[in-house]
């Protein structure tokens, strides 16, 4: 069992944070609210999992509708069009529009738009095994899983439990305190709760722009 870890060496893994790795703005989604470009949270390549469910060449960008206040923080009603708090809330946080996963090839540079939105600081993912302490928290329960960045595993489950539908795998658990080591000024931008990240199974035959999971956050 591995744990996330941030690098300053690319891996080959994926990102947290950056500009992100699309090749062509078309592909970049908005803000339902105020049509501007999303901010880019996570990037995680083919590589990431032994499990290929990311075609070739490709990757998974995770991406949130982000509104920083004035004075730091985030704004509290934002950040709940993007959280989850019961089962029956799943659909609607999938098709709410305020988190967006794509599939997209994976570019060789990051794009650069000429107005770009609220950027979090690049941070490189690696992985570290899990100490006997932290592998023991991991099964202890069968509901629930050890609170730290981690691909795969069991989610953490902080309130009620989401039961995917079966097309979904949980493929990655990505804690606020990761979020803000790579990018200090991003300190709670999930609330201080934690992301999980559900792949479609079938986004490896998925094409260029194609929603390719779901992402959401429950708040501690």
């Amino acid at each position: 069992m591995n744990r996330i870890v941030l690098s300053d060496k690319d891996r080959g893994f994926g990102q947290i944070g950056g500009a992100p790795l699309l090749k062509d703005l078309s592909l970049w989604p908005a803000n339902p609210q105020t049509g501007g470009l999303m901010t880019p949270v996570l990037t995680l390549t083919e590589q990431f999992q032994p499990a290929h469910f990311v075609p070739p060449g490709m990757a998974i960008t995770v991406f949130l509708a982000v509104e920083q206040q004035q004075g730091g923080g985030f704004s509290r009603p934002l950040q709940r069009r993007y959280t989850v708090n019961q089962q029956s809330e799943l659909q609607n946080v999938i098709k709410g529009g305020f988190a967006r996963v794509i599939l997209h090839e994976l570019a060789s540079q990051p794009l650069q738009p000429g107005n770009p939105p609220l950027l979090l600081e690049r941070a490189f993912i690696d992985f570290k095994e899990m100490t006997d302490e932290e592998h023991d928290e991991e099964h202890e329960d069968e509901d629930s899983g050890i609170d730290l960045s981690k691909p795969s595993g069991r989610p953490c489950w902080l309130q009620d439990p989401i039961y995917e539908p079966p097309r979904y795998m949980f493929m990655m658990q990505l804690v606020d305190a990761d979020v803000a080591e790579a990018s200090p000024q991003h300190a709670g931008l999930f609330g201080e709760g934690i992301g999980y990240l559900f792949v479609d199974m079938q986004a490896r035959r998925g094409k260029e722009g194609d929603d390719a999971g779901f992402f959401f956050i429950q708040f501690t």
